[in-house]
């Protein structure tokens, strides 16, 4: 007995000894050298991306050094990470003896697959080998990803890997997916070229390529948590997607957050038979199934096709929408979402209405881009890309197809992007995407004031800036300040595809 009580006195300090190392910079970074990607050359990764992209980054700190079992891992930590081994008490993973009649189902086929009987699922069963009873923590210490979680949850697993075999039309294959997130930020060339300190912010929600605790947050893993419409916020919110803030004040999310409450979250989506929808009831919804393949209905990818590469090509919303028979088989996956609640005429009519809004919106955004492509071609947008400054490498400034381009968002200096150009950026990565978003989440001022009216102040400041710039440009040749002249470009609209889609 005195032995064990000394050596839990001794794991304590070991912890102790270990925070000391990790807050005095005492654990380097490692396996940080060289980014990845196509724009890998351009940039390399900071500590913290081990941590987002543990595939490609993590590798174990240098100490402690030693071989350790399970409850040896518990005792350190528990005085290094009290919080962490709390979390994970309370999980079904400690507590398999407690678990309810479906999770016992689900630890059946588990077992089965393993070919063993689980007693607990413990540290190394995670961050080492599964059923593994000692970890090097110098050598073997891994950060948990998709792969390793569906060593267990394979169903799960599958359901999630196959995102990548659904896409936008039109998009690179598998986007948008959750299962390609991060992936889709490295095809991305201002994010190789900006500070990584910033653009991390990106990473923490597109590493739900490598990490099922985006919606399950470790260490409880809840369930009953990401079936909830809050565990979607920390990356479904903001002023390119704010979904969180449009369910939240639509009619479905005042019935979730006024009666949510009382709902049994514990119940998995197939027989929970909530009121009203939430993100999952509806997004993991697929032809009467519930999966963790959330894109077989997608059909907006962002907004960057609909409102930006179709700009380039001249095809509104509802022609591209409907001469679509992928996309025309999705919206018949959604209506049978709708249904659940509302009539077919109801359900169709008003999806229609939502593409017939998005053909307004598209109107005006191809109206400025034609305005600030003429301002190009005049040599009278100020600054032209000439007389300033070049974007970063690896961004390619291919004009006009990258005036108002993605770049900007993350990217400027000394009049690039100019002023009018910056207007387009929000208009349609923000403004127009959000006209469509408030109408699928069927919030009123979602779609009128808050992104309609938005839309139309950038529309009218971008044609208050070149009757500006044009007035200038006439009164300097009148009076002989500096000659202008046109540019060679003569692509006309629809010509030329856009630079670069953001992730």
């Amino acid at each position: 007995m005195g032995r064990k009580r000394h050596m839990k006195v001794f794991l304590s300090f070991v912890g102790v000894a270990i925070l000391f190392g990790v807050f005095c910079g005492g654990i380097p970074a490692q396996k940080l050298d060289k980014g990845v990607g196509p724009y890998g050359e351009f940039w390399k990764p900071i500590p913290t991306q081990r941590y987002w992209a543990p595939d490609y980054f993590y590798s174990p700190p240098e100490e402690p050094k030693g071989v350790y079992t399970a409850d040896e891992c518990t005792l350190c930590h528990k005085a290094l990470n009290p919080g962490l081994v709390k979390a994970w008490a309370e999980s079904s993973h400690a507590n398999l003896d407690k678990l309810l009649d479906y999770q016992k189902e689900k630890l059946a086929e588990i077992e089965k697959t393993l070919g063993r009987k689980l007693t607990k699922v413990g540290c190394i069963d995670c961050h080492g080998k599964v059923g593994a009873e000692k970890l090097d923590h110098e050598k073997e210490l891994v950060m948990p990803n998709s792969a390793l979680c569906g060593g267990c949850h394979k169903q799960e697993y599958e359901e999630f890997e196959s995102e990548k075999q659904y896409g936008i039309p039109d998009w690179k294959p598998g986007r948008e997916s959750h299962a390609k997130a991060y992936d889709a930020n490295l095809d991305v060339d201002v994010w190789a070229a900006v500070d990584k300190n910033i653009v991390q912010g990106c990473d923490m929600c597109h590493n739900i390529q490598h990490k099922c605790d985006s919606c399950h947050t470790r260490h409880a893993f809840k369930a009953s948590e990401s079936r909830r419409p809050e565990a979607c916020q920390t990356c479904h919110n903001g002023p390119d997607h704010p979904d969180i803030e449009y369910y939240r004040d639509s009619k479905h999310g005042s019935i979730y957050f006024t009666e949510g409450k009382d709902w049994d979250w514990k119940k998995p989506l197939k027989d929970a038979n909530y009121i009203a929808p939430t993100c999952q009831s509806c997004h993991m919804y697929y032809k009467g199934q519930y999966s963790h393949n959330m894109v077989r209905k997608a059909i907006m990818g962002e907004g960057d096709v609909l409102f930006y590469d179709n700009v380039f090509k001249g095809i509104k919303p509802t022609d591209y929408l409907r001469n679509s028979k992928e996309l025309m088989a999705r919206r018949e996956a959604w209506i049978e979402v709708c249904v659940k609640c509302h009539s077919p005429r109801f359900s169709r009519d008003y999806l229609d209405s939502m593409d017939n809004a998005s053909d307004a919106v598209f109107q005006y955004v191809s109206d400025a881009y034609a305005t600030i492509k003429s301002l190009y071609e005049e040599g009278i947008l100020y600054p032209m890309p000439e007389n300033r400054p070049k974007a970063p490498a690896p961004v390619a400034e291919k004009y006009p197809d990258l005036l108002g381009g993605f770049y900007g968002e993350f990217w400027a200096k000394s009049g690039n992007p100019s002023r009018i150009e910056k207007d387009f950026l929000y208009m349609w990565e923000n403004d127009a995407f959000l006209v469509r978003k408030g109408l699928a989440h069927m919030n009123p001022n979602g779609f009128t004031y808050l992104s309609w009216s938005n839309l139309l102040k950038k529309y009218v400041d971008i044609q208050s800036e070149a009757n500006t710039l044009r007035r200038l440009a006439a009164l300097e040749k009148k009076a002989k300040l500096r000659p202008r002249t046109k540019t060679k470009s003569k692509q006309t609209p629809g010509a030329a595809g856009p630079q670069q889609n953001p992730p």
